[in-house]
């Protein structure tokens, strides 16, 4: 059963295949070869995602599983819309890659570390959007916050009481580099400096007259 499931899966490809390379050779549809690459990966990511379906044991399943996935999806959306592609990036397939991590953890509670990979995938899915979306912009100051709060989420983790509390230190002082490096502090400072000076001055000159 499972060699004939496997042989309508691969017939299902090839005619998938031909029908594609006939639209594109009419000159009806372009980008057919994209798409088979598209849902190869999708199939291969499709089979270790059964791997781990069938026994749940097989956590390790899931990283080849959504990366390859994520990839396919990645071809696919630069052949069909390039233009969402275009401010996407590369933040499809590390989103895949800290998807794999967060169902890890979801998936076996005790793996903790599973957190960080996430945690920090994440924040640079996301800032590769941004990045493309504002070019202009320097967001290293986001990608430091979103590590920092990966590190701050794990010491939050619920079961582990104590044993994660370390977790708060670079957390913490992380957010806070990420925070103060961001772009808007440039223009907060640049106020709030004057206006320090300011008040100080309007201080001492209160003092001397009060004395």
């Amino acid at each position: 059963m499972k060699r004939f499931d496997m042989r309508i899966g691969f017939g299902l490809i090839l005619i998938v295949a031909g029908i594609m390379f006939m639209l594109q050779n009419l000159g009806i549809f372009f980008g057919g070869v994209s798409l088979l690459w598209a849902i190869l990966f999708g199939v291969a990511g499709s089979a270790f995602l059964n791997v781990y379906a069938s026994n749940r044991e097989n956590w390790w399943a899931l990283i080849p599983g959504t990366i390859l996935a994520a990839i396919g999806l990645h071809i696919a959306v630069d052949a069909v819309l390039p233009f969402v592609g275009q401010y996407l990036g590369g933040a499809i397939i590390l989103a895949g890659i800290a998807l794999s991590f967060w169902m890890i953890y979801f998936t076996r509670r005790d793996f903790w570390w599973a957190i960080i990979p996430a945690g920090i995938l994440s924040s640079v899915a996301f800032v590769e959007i941004l990045d493309n979306v504002f070019p202009r912009v320097d967001m290293g100051g986001f990608v430091v916050v979103g590590i920092g709060l990966t590190f701050l989420l794990l010491g939050v983790l619920p079961g582990y009481e104590n044993q994660l509390r370390w977790a708060f230190i670079p957390g913490g002082i992380m957010t806070l580099i990420g925070i103060l490096t961001m772009p808007i502090m440039e223009t907060i400072f640049a106020v709030i400096w004057p206006l320090a000076l300011i008040g100080a001055g309007g201080y001492v000159i209160y003092k001397n007259f009060k004395n």
